[in-house]
C-alpha cells in the first residue's frame, strides 16, 4: 500500500478530498500551525492523523519540494527534541524522544 493510500485510510479522508486536504495541511504547517490545530481545522480526529496527511501530501510533491518540506519539518522536530531534553523526568523524556524518532522515521523518504 502506498504512503498516500495508507494515510488516507488511517485518517478516513475520502480519496477525492485527499489532495485538497493534503494541500491545506502543508499550507497550515508551513505557516507554523501545530498538528493538533491542523487536525481541528481540516476535520481530522487526532494530531497524528494530521501528521499522516502531511507525510502523504509531501510524498506527492516534486523531489525538490519534498526535500524542502522534510527539512523544514525536521528543523521543527529538532526544536521539539531540544525542549524535550530539558524535561527532568527521565522516563517521560525518553518516551517523548522515542515519539519524535518515530515521527522522523515516518517523515523520511521511502
Amino acid at each position: 500500500m502506498s504512503a498516500k493510500s495508507e494515510a488516507a485510510r488511517r485518517t478516513s479522508i475520502p480519496s477525492t478530498d485527499h489532495a485538497l486536504v493534503g494541500d491545506r495541511v502543508i499550507e497550515l504547517r508551513s505557516e507554523g500551525n501545530s498538528f493538533a490545530s491542523i487536525a481541528k481545522t481540516v476535520g481530522l480526529a487526532r494530531s497524528l492523523d494530521a501528521f499522516g496527511a502531511f507525510v502523504a501530501a509531501v510524498a506527492t510533491r516534486s523531489p525538490a519540494q519534498q526535500k524542502k518540506l522534510r527539512a523544514e519539518e525536521n528543523s521543527r522536530l529538532d526544536t521539539l527534541e531540544r525542549r524535550i531534553q530539558q524535561q527532568p523526568d527521565s522516563a517521560d523524556r525518553d518516551r517523548r524522544i522515542s515519539s519524535v524518532r518515530k515521527l522522523r522515521q515516518r517523515l523520511a523518504p521511502t
